[in-house]
């Protein structure tokens, strides 16, 4: 039996099992919170909660502290019985053997003193003595007395504090709702003690967190409360310390929980401590971890059984391996859903000695896939490498044989025999010099060094006696951290091109006068297109020496896009279809520039009728071309302009109908008008000259002069059209888009006022490289037209906004203004001397012009509206 109380903080039960230096004197267990107990070492000594319920009160604050963080809380608790004072040490602790859910509080008796009769002011020494601040609270008369360890703690002098209000007022205002909640559940009996945690200001300003306990000590007949007495303890350390607690504890939590690995913990009995939800998702568990919690281990084992492909074999492994308490690393077991699970057992040895497991989850099927995919692979690429017609081996850094394909060496067996071995290892096997191996061996060991491929011919006698002669290549692979892997070797038998070359040089000295001294670009290459030989003039079009272009092939040096031009003609010309063909196609040269050549290939026959070379002629065209294309772009460009100036004539032929049209009438007017001045003239010896004119003379002089402002006007508007549909080389400005927004509202300041609108900014893209005269006229006018067509039965607003829109700068003014009928004059918005609103001084132009000036800048200016609806104007700058 273990000593102490047990406090179940999941069924809020409380058993009292009593401790007196090392003596079990009493147990009690009720589920009303009642503690009893009685200390034979003291007569009378009988000490009861119901009659001091401030002991829980009092220290339910490190009941729950023990609870929540598993660390022990140490305190001193004195009972005052009669007259006299008993002092216990109180240890609060958890004991997971016993229970995870329950706190064990053990009494050890310190002390006991007689001092006759106990005073209230003695035991409120006591409880300043032990720590902490006293207060007493008279409910009556709103007063409060605060002891002298409660002024010290927080910095006041004695008295300075004296009312409840001014108490109040040292509480932290985020704390205060809920400490008057808490006192009112407490004076209502809803709560069988009173406590609470929360912040009192100190006198120099700054925040002490306390742990409240009270209890009413003091009540009217009717119940009422009249005096409430408690304490304050510091815990502000405690609460830094909880904070870093629960922030590493829920950091903890929330990495297991977040692990891609299934966790399973269990105890030394057996008892499932800890899953976390990956180990339910693997299993497709339907209940959460927390079901899990104490649940036998071979019940689970039970449990999953089912789920693998080999239920017995995992049972009895999974026996074997708890009951040896093995250690088990990368396990692998097939499930019946196909997927693969690893798993590692770690046995794991407590503080007290006993034994638990950790099992470890997780889902390797991907893993497993992968690995095979990985062989299927690397089968796939060693069929490959077998049926290429080339000598291919691998060696690993310490120059053994990891692969050799069928080519280099065709016996089979011998191959098997040769991995994991080096060349000088065959070279003995084999019984043949080792000249090759040392050789060979130092191209290995200078390739590491240098990590460059290393290019070498050799000349091998074959069975027959004959040489034979290889191309070798040998290349060093790193990783990214610069280890050495593996080398790859390589060759060709080049014994063809090499006689082939001894047979030219036969008949070179004949040839090599006009070879070496043509003017075009000349070359023999051999039947699989191998350059054999070239003269000055090609190697200076291609910018190769000659031996480099030895090395190469026509396609090697053969643009990437131009590569299969030749193949069928090289193959037309080997079936004798054809004897020689011409074409165009690119070169790349050794420095990379793209070389355009007129090329004519013809195929020389040996006497027994085989190929025997092929002779290529080619000629520099690039500059040729070049010229070509920029006489092409030249007319492309003269193309545009005639289409331009076309463009500029029509834009003339429009302007002149839209001035014949526009002057007719003020013309029309004038000329009228001056035949009636000239009539009045006539008629001023007449006395009824004014009454048989239509017009005074006034009057006539008064209209001549407003037909001659409309024709200004006309006139005025025409050459604006016309400066800006033909300027388009206005310099452009960076403009600040917010600052004319705002020069322009000041602007229309007196229209906004008078209509109260209101005009709502936001400036996604702030500035733009735009001619400023423009932007200013064209938001002028979207502007000042939301205000003059306002819907006079609302507020008007418009909202200004520009974006950046796939680089370009889009500005939308939109208002809920009267807006235009887009069905009825959807074609006719942007035209000239257009009207859709009667009643207003409206010409028609501002529209049009402002169309033109965001199209002659490249631009465009479209309209979204509806009657009543307002209008939105999207301009792409």
């Amino acid at each position: 039996m273990i000593p102490g109380t047990v406090v179940n903080t999941r069924e809020a039960v409380i058993g009292t099992l009593l401790l007196m230096g090392s003596r079990v004197l009493e147990v009690m267990c009720d589920g009303a919170m009642i503690h009893t107990w009685e200390d034979p070492s003291i007569t009378g000594g009988r000490y009861s909660a119901v009659n001091d319920a401030t002991f829980i009160a009092h220290h339910i604050h490190n009941i729950q502290q023990c609870a929540e963080c598993g660390k022990p809380e140490n305190v001193e608790h004195n009972v005052i019985s009669g007259d006299t004072i008993s002092r216990y040490k109180v240890r609060f602790l958890q004991l997971p053997a016993i229970s995870n859910t329950s706190i064990f509080i053990i009494f050890d008796f310190l002390s006991a003193k007689r001092v006759g009769k106990v005073s209230e002011d003695y035991w409120k020494l006591a409880i300043d003595a032990a720590g902490d601040g006293l207060w007493d609270v008279n409910i009556p008369s709103n007063t409060i007395s605060l002891s002298d360890r409660w002024n010290n703690t927080f910095g006041y002098e004695a008295g300075k504090i004296a009312t409840i209000a001014q108490w109040m007022q040292l509480i932290h205002p985020d704390d205060t709702e809920r400490i008057l909640k808490q006192k009112d559940e407490y004076f209502s009996g809803n709560s069988a003690f009173y406590t609470s945690e929360f912040r009192i200001r100190c006198a120099d300003g700054s925040y002490k967190w306390v742990l409240s306990k009270g209890m009413i000590v003091a009540s009217t007949p009717e119940g009422a409360p009249i005096r409430f007495l408690g304490t304050h303890t510091d815990i502000t350390a405690h609460k830094e310390a909880e904070e870093k607690y629960y922030s590493a504890a829920q950091m903890l939590t929330k990495l297991i929980n977040n692990l891609r690995d299934g966790i399973l913990v269990a105890n030394e009995s057996r008892k499932i401590i800890y899953a976390n939800q990956m180990f339910c998702d693997l299993y497709n568990l339907p209940d959460p971890p927390s079901a899990l919690l104490g649940m036998d281990i071979y019940e689970s084992i039970a449990l999953r059984k089912p789920a693998y492909k080999d239920p017995e074999k995992f049972y009895r492994r999974t026996i074997q391996v708890l009951e040896n308490m093995e250690m088990v690393l990368g396990e692998e077991w097939e499930m019946t859903n196909g997927k693969i699970v690893g798993r590692d057992h770690i046995p794991l040895v407590m503080g007290s000695g006993s034994k638990g497991s950790i099992w470890k989850f997780r889902d390797i099927t991907i893993q497993k896939n992968n690995e095979k995919q990985l062989a299927d692979l690397r089968n796939f690429y060693e069929q490959i490498l077998n049926h290429i017609n080339a000598d291919i081996v691998v060696f690993d850094p310490e120059q053994r044989y990891t692969f050799i394909n069928p080519s280099a060496v065709k016996n089979s067996e011998l191959r098997g025999w040769m991995i994991g071995k080096t060349d000088e290892d065959y070279r003995l096997l084999r019984n043949k010099p080792l000249e090759f191996s040392r050789r060979r061996t130092q191209i290995f060991e200078e390739a590491r060094a240098t990590r460059k491929n290393i290019e070498w011919e050799e000349m091998l006698i074959n069975r027959a006696g004959e040489p034979e002669f290889h191309l070798r290549n040998h290349y060093p692979v790193f990783d990214a951290q610069g280890n050495h892997l593996m080398s790859i070797g390589y060759g060709l038998n080049i014994t063809d091109r090499v006689l082939a070359q001894q047979e030219l040089k036969t008949s070179r000295d004949t040839f090599a006068s006009a070879f070496r001294d043509s003017g075009i670009g000349m070359a023999l290459l051999s039947h699989e297109g191998m350059y054999i030989d070239a003269n000055n003039a090609l190697c200076d079009i291609l910018e190769y020496s000659k031996y480099d272009l030895q090395q190469r092939s026509l396609q090697d040096v053969t643009h990437p896009d131009d590569i299969r031009i030749d193949a069928p003609y090289m193959e037309q010309m080997l079936q004798r279809e054809i004897s020689t063909y011409n074409t165009e196609k690119r070169f790349i040269s050794q420095k990379g520039k793209t070389v355009l050549v007129s090329l004519t290939m013809s195929l020389v026959w040996s006497n027994d009728g085989l190929p025997k070379f092929f002779i290529l002629q080619a000629i520099d065209i690039t500059r040729k071309k070049e010229m070509e294309l920029e006489l092409i772009q030249k007319n492309t460009e003269l193309e545009e302009i005639r289409q331009s100036l076309i463009n500029k004539v029509n834009q003339l032929e429009d302007l002149s109908h839209i001035i014949a049209h526009n002057l007719r009438g003020p013309a029309g007017n004038i000329k009228m008008l001056s035949e009636a001045l000239l009539d009045l003239q006539e008629k001023k010896h007449k006395e009824d000259v004014g009454q048989d004119g239509a017009f005074t003379e006034e009057e006539a002089t008064l209209l001549i002069h407003d037909s001659s402002m409309s024709l200004m006007e006309s006139l005025s508007t025409l050459m604006q059209i016309t400066e800006i549909k033909l300027n388009k080389e206005i310099p452009s400005d960076n403009c600040d888009i917010p600052a004319i927004v705002n020069d322009l509202c000041n602007q229309l300041q007196g229209v906004i006022l008078e209509k109260n609108a209101t005009i709502r900014r936001s400036f996604g893209a702030k500035t733009v490289a735009y001619p400023r005269m423009y932007l200013e006229s064209i938001l002028y006018n979207l502007i000042s037209n939301a205000l003059k067509y306002a819907r006079p039965d609302i507020t008007p607003e418009i909202e200004i906004t520009t974006a950046n829109v796939n680089n370009r700068v889009q500005l939308t003014v939109k208002d809920n203004g009267l807006g235009i009928d887009m069905v009825k004059y959807g074609a006719r918005v942007f035209k000239l001397n257009q009207v859709f609103h009667q009643g207003f001084d409206s010409k028609g132009i501002g529209l049009y012009i402002t169309k033109t000036m965001v199209e002659t800048m490249g631009g465009h200016i479209e309209l979204h509206s509806a009657p009543n609806e307002g209008c939105e104007f999207i301009v792409t700058l």
